[in-house]
């Protein structure tokens, strides 16, 4: 049999093109999304910040030396001595303090460590005082660690003689009491720093570093000899705090004549007069307290807070701030709408480099209006060109500086004036003062150097 050979012949067919409008835009928004991430990621970015309405939180912290009227009473008779009242506690002028070798003495030495029971209430005031320790501790201010060792002696040798008074009084030790009196009334403190004379003539800014501030706690030595110190009386419920000054807080308070502060340790706040005091180069700060002595007996050294209320304002950052420098036209030569002079028309006059004059009419923004006269930029001017209007002629020679801020709401930035009447070391208030300046919301450039006028902002 005989195969048909043509029947095996294959003819290939030529495949026409297709175009495919989807690949197409596909490709395109491909290309169109590498680029926009090209010039993402090669353009400096532009923070933007919202204008807001508010105050500065001022730096107003100080410790503050506490001046008392203090009487140190000494000792009137030599052996071992026995406190009956605690540290802080009032006594009345004629009231019992202490004895020496009596049978008060005797009677309070002949307890055991069984018959002082504390319950929690009793050492209540020992955790606080522990928990304010660590709470504030600095290492740069380690003499703060003896000062809590004594204040820890203080209150257990308050709450020993506290309970070893009670159980004299029920054993009827307590009515053989021969005990020295207090010689005036006062609040009874159990310290000494050699402060207790200081008057505010003396105060220099060395007394507020406490790395070399010693204080003495006269109950831990139970033998004492005539003469030597065993407590000290607050005579006064009136006191002062001192603090010191620097240049720009004798700026910022001066003419103050009453303050409010708070009192960091228990967070109280109270009024008191105040009043500057100069000392050589050195300016001091006093505010005259008529109460809460008592809470603050034993401190010489007091952290408050100086309760001021500052300006309040549209409070935007100091890195926003732009200084730049504008020519002063007077109005008269220039042609705006007197309702809305946002750009006014000029007539420059200028030279080209032969020396001919160049003449013609620009449109420039207004950056400030006062009464005679517009600020404007100093690129659409050079130095040295004339403004002229008719036969007059003003001559461009001088240049003010305006502090400002870069507003972007129009997507693009332009320098907005301000008026700074507030600062600390972040943030600063400024004041809105007609249609050229900030208001609320506005959105302003967080760092002005980062921009140009009219950048646009991506």
């Amino acid at each position: 049999m005989v195969r048909n050979k043509s029947n095996n012949k294959i003819v290939r067919y030529k495949r026409r093109f297709s175009f495919n409008i989807g690949t197409l835009l596909f490709g395109l928004i491909f290309v169109y999304i590498i680029i926009n991430l090209l010039i993402y990621v090669t353009t400096p970015h532009v923070t933007v910040y919202e204008v807001t309405t508010g105050s500065l939180s001022g730096n107003y912290h100080f410790t503050a030396l506490a001046l008392k009227q203090e009487q140190i009473v000494t000792a009137e008779g030599s052996g071992v001595i026995n406190y009956y009242v605690k540290e802080g506690g009032k006594v009345g002028k004629g009231n019992s303090v202490y004895a020496i070798n009596d049978k008060t003495s005797a009677a309070m030495n002949s307890y055991t460590d069984e018959d002082m029971t504390f319950t929690t209430k009793d050492l209540s005031s020992i955790r606080s005082e522990a928990s304010s320790f660590s709470e504030n501790f600095k290492t740069v201010s380690f003499q703060n660690v003896y000062n809590f060792k004594s204040n820890i002696q203080g209150s257990i040798l308050d709450l020993i003689t506290e309970k070893a008074m009670d159980r004299m009084n029920e054993d009827g030790s307590l009515s053989y009491l021969n005990a020295y009196t207090a010689p005036a009334a006062g609040i009874v403190v159990y310290l000494t720093d050699g402060y207790e004379n200081l008057t505010t003539s003396e105060i220099t800014m060395e007394m507020f570093d406490q790395k070399n501030y010693v204080k003495t706690n006269l109950r831990s030595d139970r033998n004492v000899q005539l003469g030597e110190p065993v407590y000290k009386l607050l005579t006064d419920e009136n006191w002062s705090l001192i603090i010191p000054l620097t240049s720009k807080d004798l700026e910022e308070l001066s003419g103050k004549m009453q303050i409010r502060f708070r009192f960091l340790k228990d967070g109280t706040s109270l009024n008191a007069d105040f009043s500057i005091f100069q000392n050589g180069d050195e300016y001091f700060g006093k505010l005259d307290i008529g109460n809460s002595l008592i809470r603050f007996a034993s401190d010489r050294f007091i952290e408050i807070e100086l309760l001021i209320s500052r300006e309040r304002g549209l409070k935007i950052p100091n890195s926003a701030l732009a200084v730049r420098e504008f020519f002063k036209i007077p109005k008269e030569f220039a042609v705006y709408d007197a309702e809305n002079p946002s750009t006014i028309t000029l007539t420059r006059e200028t030279y080209a480099s032969d020396g001919s004059a160049v003449v013609s009419k620009v449109e420039v923004p207004v950056y400030r209006e006062e009464e005679a006269a517009f600020y404007i930029d100093d690129t659409v001017f050079q130095m040295a060109d004339y403004v002229i209007k008719g036969e007059e002629r003003f001559h461009i020679v001088d240049s003010e500086q305006m502090t400002g801020v870069y507003n972007v709401n129009m997507g693009y930035a332009i320098f907005c004036e301000v008026t700074v009447i507030d600062s600390n070391e972040e943030y600063c208030i400024v004041e809105s003062e007609d249609e050229y300046s900030l208001t609320q919301y506005d959105h302003i450039v967080l760092d002005a150097s980062a921009v140009t006028e009219d950048q646009i902002i991506f």
